[in-house]
């Protein structure tokens, strides 16, 4: 767990101990430490010796959690080994956590159900859940995680606690960023938000590859990115979530603005902006924001990227 989550941590401890809600909702800063903070507190929840708001580490308990084999813990979650056209929590998982729900602990004093993305829910499962969200087992905790809580439905967000997690201050995370990837410290962090713990998605010369194409968009240069740039491997989640900043630093500048992302690039935006044409720019926006929803669609992912740099040149008037 990471220092600026301390507090965080022990607020929340405090709660789980004094059983003050039956669900929680951590949002934000998924790259800054969630899924260590929410371990840390699971095994806190599960621990049978708990000592200072801290697991003891020693207990039956805390031994089966470290194993992965605890079981009053349930983990809900979409299969990503199936080939979708987004990762969906189903109907029938929900159905299984909701026997769960149901039967008798075995070792500690609650049962945890963790949802690490409950933007995976869709309407049904959501709704499924609802149910036993309005009347949970008193010996039965909800952990659920969210990028984005506004994509969860109200009724859901209505019967947790809701509890925005700290980002860490700059220097911190930079601190932290040079340790781990130390090419490009500064721009990764500026890109993924000021949330240190990421893996860049592209290598240094792909990076280079793609803003030098995307500067100078002609039919030659498209067809050599997508040639020498593999979507499939790279991922068409993060190629597009790559355009969708792009285009929103050249609106910035565009609009007399220094960009957000790519900081070093504004005087070469500078003679692209005036040339952008607004409709289609918004066009583009809302083709890569449809497409974002199905970025793990097994569709032919290079034909894809080269539609999107096509469209992208013509924005140019």
């Amino acid at each position: 767990m990471y220092s600026w989550h301390t507090q965080d941590y022990l607020n929340l401890a405090a709660n789980i101990q004094k059983r003050n809600f039956g669900a929680l909702l951590l949002h934000g800063a998924a790259n800054s430490g969630r899924s260590e903070l929410t371990n840390e507190l699971i095994q806190f929840a599960l621990c049978q010796s708990p000592q200072d708001l801290h697991a003891c580490g020693q207990c039956s308990s805390c031994i089966l959690w470290r194993e992965d084999n605890h079981p009053d813990i349930v983990l809900l979650a979409a299969d990503n080994s199936e080939e979708r056209k987004t990762l969906q929590i189903k109907v029938e998982q929900v159905r299984e956590v909701i026997d769960f729900a149901s039967k008798s602990r075995h070792l500690s004093a609650c049962k945890i159900i963790h949802l690490p993305d409950a933007e995976q829910l869709n309407i049904s499962s959501a709704n499924a859940l609802l149910k036993v969200l309005e009347e949970p087992a008193p010996d039965c905790i909800f952990i659920l995680q969210a990028n984005n809580i506004n994509k969860l439905l109200a009724t859901i967000k209505s019967r947790c606690f809701k509890y925005q997690l700290t980002y860490p201050a700059w220097d911190d995370a930079l601190k932290l960023v040079v340790e781990n990837n130390p090419d490009n410290a500064e721009f990764w962090l500026r890109y993924f938000n000021g949330e240190p713990l990421f893996t860049p998605p592209f290598e240094n010369h792909e990076l280079t590859q793609l803003k030098a194409t995307l500067l100078k968009p002609g039919i030659d240069a498209i067809f050599a990115l997508s040639k020498d740039l593999d979507p499939k491997r790279v991922g068409m989640a993060s190629l597009l979530d790559f355009m969708l900043k792009w285009l929103s630093d050249l609106f910035l500048v565009k609009h007399g603005n220094n960009a957000n992302y790519f900081v070093s690039d504004t005087s070469a935006m500078q003679g692209l902006a005036a040339k952008i044409n607004n409709d289609k720019l918004f066009a583009l926006q809302e083709d890569l924001v449809f497409l974002s929803r199905w970025s793990e669609h097994p569709l032919n992912h290079k034909l894809q990227f080269e539609n999107i740099l096509f469209k992208y040149q013509q924005i140019y008037v």
